[in-house]
């Protein structure tokens, strides 16, 4: 819910009357009306103002308002070269907070209008102080009081004729306020004792023409217990705030760092370094690699070691949505843009990684026509929705990840090469699991204990037959494949057990034999392979006899025995 049209031109007719300065804030922070007073006091325009974050002008804590409904009173503001006091309220409507009110007082012009010389000034500036401040006090150059407003009179018990005129340490002998205007010195969150109580205060010198005239004095706190209500509830605000970045981050942001990627290979430790070099600069990344490789924790460990840790991490997968719905996604829409379009619009991943990180995985998929779009978003910084006129900059950095070769896409016409050269300002590649040696069981070691954390299962390690299969087999679905494998064999392994051989699927037990063979590889060894093999067959397709399968392998008998005895075939030479 927000402030409507019709309640805004209420407020505006209402507020243009008043010469303090008025501003008001939807319930998203951004400024919708400014009166004339209060441009006047900020020095500004409507142009430069509407439609503005109001910590783009004044530093204000929103949180307060919109979280804990918060009506800050009397906070002193510096804006610029000028001292402004400010109230801030919340607004609300059927029970909900949908905007703020903002209130300025320029202390100069305050100064000048105090000190001037009609009588018809002065009553209506004292009209304002009752109006608007509690517990306001001015003296004059001597430390005479001047005026008093109501507020601070009922926490003296006085009346106001009983103080006006007589020396301020009279009337508040633990006031501050006649050193204030000696030395020019203002006086912040000063504590003073009232009648017992102990308040909070703040002094300001009044100048004109430079020279010191007077002195204002504000009671902030009436007491003391107000302040540390005030704390109380600002620590609870902080301890949300806090806790609710953190929760954003665990959903948006990185879930990987550096320290996560195992790798002591040479391929792969030229990969981190490179990847630790560019993450901190604004560069797009293309990261290549097979299927499986890990090229998104590259990406994770990239933004959480970059500046825009604390920004978001989006990602969009180029190659698993449609092309009809894949622009809309990237680049939102706007309400009406198209049929069943989201009541209101809808931001698109582009604009969701605002002052974080994009990553563009599968880019090699994404159609020709949506990636004239993207290189507009790389060279401008800026993304127009589906169905919108306007075009709104982005703060984003790129990451992009393929397993395909763009540079032979490109040469068919399948990928656009300026789009290609956009990319590829760094590029990083990562090694498929099979090239990178001791890494593998490494890797397998990382991955055994992550999945033991996760599923709650105690596994003590590999049997030495599963640490040679996975050393030597070729890993067509690298890292993400054997993560599969272990899991599924910590399930069948149990708790306490060594992973081995029968808790693997059937195709990697029967490619045991194999594996352990090749890992010896020669010519001979390979003849050896093959004579064993045809021997194996051919005595079977004869049933065990030797003389019909030594005729059907085309040898004479006795090289069958002799080969049976140098294969160890014990089973096949006795009769």
């Amino acid at each position: 819910m927000s402030i409507s049209n019709d309640k805004l031109k209420n407020y505006a007719e209402m507020f243009e009357l008043i010469h303090n300065g008025i501003c008001i804030i939807n319930n998203q922070g951004l400024i919708v009306y400014c009166n004339k007073s209060c441009l006047v006091s900020l020095n500004t325009t409507e142009d430069d103002v509407i439609g503005n974050y109001i910590n783009s002008i004044v530093d204000e804590p929103l949180e307060m308002v919109f979280r804990q409904g918060i009506t800050c009173s009397n906070v002193l503001r510096i804006v610029g070269n000028q001292t402004l006091l400010v109230n801030q309220a919340p607004i609300y409507e059927n029970g909900q907070i949908i905007g703020a009110i903002h209130m300025f007082q320029n202390v100069s012009e305050l100064n000048s209008i105090i000190h001037g010389t009609g009588e018809k000034e002065s009553s209506q500036i004292k009209e304002v102080l009752e109006l608007l401040y509690h517990g306001i006090v001015i003296v004059d150059k001597e430390g005479f009081i001047t005026m008093m407003n109501q507020p601070y009179c009922s926490l003296l018990g006085l009346n106001m004729d009983d103080v006006i005129g007589k020396h301020v340490t009279e009337v508040l002998p633990n006031s501050k306020m006649h050193i204030v205007v000696k030395t020019g010195q203002s006086h912040y969150g000063d504590f003073m004792t009232l009648n017992g109580r102990d308040i909070i205060v703040m002094r300001h010198p009044i100048r004109k023409n430079g020279e010191i005239v007077g002195a204002i004095g504000k009671v902030m706190f009436t007491d003391v217990e107000d302040l540390k209500t005030l704390t109380q509830r600002l620590n609870i605000v902080e301890t949300k705030y806090n806790y609710y970045k953190k929760e954003l981050k665990r959903i948006r942001g990185a879930k990987y760092s550096f320290d996560q990627i195992v790798g002591d290979n040479e391929k792969m430790v030229e990969a981190k370094s490179l990847a630790k070099r560019v993450a901190n600069s604004r560069s797009t990344v293309l990261i290549g690699g097979e299927s499986g490789t890990g090229k998104e924790l590259f990406v994770h460990a990239i933004h959480e070691a970059s500046n825009r840790s604390d920004g978001p991490l989006v990602r969009i997968n180029c190659g698993a949505i449609p092309a009809n719905i894949l622009e809309s996604e990237l680049f939102g829409y706007e309400e009406g843009a198209f049929t069943g379009a989201k009541k209101g619009g809808r931001l698109g991943k582009i604009e969701q990684a605002e002052g974080g990180t994009l990553f563009l995985d599968e880019i090699g998929d994404m159609p020709l026509h949506m990636q004239v779009k993207l290189l507009r978003v790389l060279q401008e910084k800026e993304v127009e929705r589906l169905g919108g006129n306007e075009v709104n900059q982005v703060n984003i950095r790129v990451i992009a990840a393929t397993n395909r070769s763009l540079d032979e896409m490109v040469k068919k016409g399948e990928f656009r090469e300026d789009l290609f050269y956009r990319l590829n300002v760094f590029h990083i590649h990562i090694p498929p699991l099979r090239d990178r040696g001791q890494d593998v069981m490494n890797t397998a070691h990382f991955l055994l204990g992550k999945l033991c954390d996760e599923l709650g299962i105690t596994i003590k390690g590999f049997d030495r037959q599963v640490e040679q299969l996975f050393t030597n087999y070729h890993w067509p679905g690298n890292v993400r494949e054997m993560e599969n494998v272990i899991e599924r064999a910590i399930h069948l392994a149990g708790p306490g057990s060594y992973i081995c051989l029968q808790h693997l699927s059937i195709h990697l037990q029967n490619l045991t034999e194999e594996l352990n063979d090749f890992s010896g590889f020669s010519l001979e060894k390979e003849i050896e392979m093959a004579e064993i093999k045809a021997i194996k067959r051919a005595l079977k397709t004869t049933k065990g006899h030797k003389i019909k399968a030594a005729e059907v392998l085309g040898i004479h008998r006795a090289s069958l025995y002799r080969k049976l005895e140098k294969y160890n075939l014990v089973e096949y030479i006795s009769d």
